[in-house]
């Protein structure tokens, strides 16, 4: 299953041939326990349907073990419900309690439930449970940079762009003299502007600072940083966020 990895949400610097087998569920009993646990979490659900390039947000609202289905809430744009409709492989990526998490299904049914449409489809056959964030990363622009601005800095607000983003938190490219105003594990109030989709604002610790040395003698610091106040509303703004850009990448490589 290392194929069923979505593209784009790992970072330039992960390691694709990573053995996967370690960190997939095959038993029913495992998946369904790890599901449970994600409907009972009330988790957000980023859906990558029509070779990705469709996405929706979703919640599952139900498993049926005997039946071997679980239902899905319906999406709030209905050309993308029309499009994961009629998508024959759809693959599913969230972060509950912190684990991100993966797993493909095929096609959903439309169905009734409760007051409303929703979607069914089969249980997934293995889920993968990754405790590694950099799998969960995405670059992003570097010709429209989104910035990283700390509000209560003791020098003042700073703002810095970001590398790369996750629902773990961010990873910030700094010079030296930059980078010599952050301490490590001290936190700090930020904003970060997600567009189109909102600001997040957002507690975040900073965990490592890296010096890396450039082919041409430059020097930067790789600074990673960790949210560390995320709520099911922030969540889901970076979910949106880091979709959009996942379709974004897959429409520039056709």
């Amino acid at each position: 299953m290392t194929d069923d990895i979505t593209p784009g949400v790992a970072s330039s610097n992960a390691q694709p041939s990573i053995d996967l087998s370690q960190y997939t569920l095959t038993s029913s009993v495992e998946v369904v326990h790890h599901l449970r646990g994600i409907v009972q979490q009330g988790q957000m659900v980023t859906i990558f349907s029509n070779k990705g390039k469709s996405f929706i947000l979703s919640r599952i609202l139900d498993l049926d073990v005997a039946k071997g289905t679980m239902v899905l809430d319906w999406g709030a744009n209905e050309h993308s419900n029309r499009m994961f409709l009629e998508s024959g492989r759809n693959v599913y990526v969230c972060s509950p309690a912190g684990v991100k998490t993966q797993f493909v299904t095929g096609q959903p049914r439309q169905i009734h439930y409760d007051t409303g449409p929703a979607f069914e489809v089969d249980l997934p056959q293995q889920v993968i449970k990754l405790q590694r964030r950099e799998f969960f990363r995405i670059p992003t622009p570097i010709v429209t940079p989104v910035f990283c601005e700390f509000l209560n800095h003791a020098a003042g607000r700073l703002r810095f762009p970001l590398a790369d983003i996750s629902l773990g938190g961010v990873a910030l490219v700094l010079s030296v003299a930059q980078a010599a105003q952050l301490q490590v594990a001290e936190s700090y109030q930020v904003s970060i502007e997600l567009k189109p989709f909102g600001v997040l604002l957002v507690q975040m610790e900073v965990r490592h600072l890296i010096p890396v040395q450039h082919k041409n003698g430059q020097e930067t610091v790789r600074t990673g940083c960790r949210f560390i106040n995320m709520n099911a509303q922030r969540e889901t703004l970076v979910q949106r966020y880091v979709a959009n850009l996942e379709r974004e990448r897959r429409a520039l490589v056709g």
